[in-house]
């Protein structure tokens, strides 16, 4: 089976986030003595090997809850074939940047994208226009609340976001703001070693800018105790 049909299988099943604690350890714990295998690794004494489980699993639905364990399982397995560059040891460092690697990979993005066109596809019947823009602005509504929660402007896919409110003239960035935004991420690189082109490094950069913008504009509109949509 390929990789790209795998990756699909994975996707399309249970999200981390649905899962209870106690649900999550046995399946952390199977996938750690696999890698530990492939990798040809003795795994720790049963304490360690416990800690590292506990964290893991918990690490895995604060920060990606909307992975799969099969995703959790091919990112491993990606990570110890060296897919995410050279690492010292299966520790939580190694595992960490693995995930965020696995997580905003090119890989991933095609095959949630191609998930996602084959389920509009087959969706009857198609929605109206209005409908659509109605749940676009729930989503930006959430995703603003979600912010305003705590949760890290990184995870709420700022660029969408952020082209999303620009379309609406919800921000209204001057060309000069935006250079500097565009300043301020200019040191930017991928983790995880990625080799990447040039262009490929300025699209990052720029989509690192639409960040800096979407969270100045979240801070404003908090200080001043405005709602998102009604915030000029």
């Amino acid at each position: 089976m390929s990789l790209e049909i795998r990756l699909q299988h994975a996707i399309a099943d249970r999200r981390l986030m649905t899962y209870r604690p106690e649900e999550i350890l046995p399946a952390v714990n199977q996938i750690l003595f696999q890698t530990y295998v492939l990798l040809g690794f003795s795994p720790p004494n049963d304490r360690d090997l416990g800690i590292l489980i506990a964290k893991l699993a918990a690490d895995l639905q604060e920060s990606y809850p909307s992975l799969t364990l099969q995703e959790v399982a091919l990112c491993f397995e990606l990570g110890a074939k060296g897919e995410y560059g050279d690492f010292m040891g299966l520790n939580l460092r190694t595992i960490t940047r693995w995930l965020k690697c696995y997580q905003t990979s090119d890989l991933r993005y095609r095959a949630v994208v191609e998930r996602e066109q084959a389920k509009s596809l087959s969706a009857l019947p198609p929605v109206s226009e209005a409908y659509k823009e109605e749940r676009e602005r729930v989503f930006l509504r959430r995703v603003f609340e979600q912010y305003r929660a705590g949760c890290p402007i990184e995870r709420l896919y700022p660029a969408r976001v952020y082209l999303s409110l620009q379309a609406r003239g919800i921000i209204r960035d001057s060309p000069e703001a935006k250079r500097t935004a565009m300043r301020q991420a200019a040191g930017y690189r991928p983790a995880g070693n990625m080799v990447i082109n040039e262009e490929m490094r300025l699209a990052m950069v720029k989509q690192q800018a639409m960040g800096i913008l979407l969270k100045r504009f979240f801070d404003k509109a908090i200080e001043a105790g405005r709602e998102l949509l009604k915030a000029g």
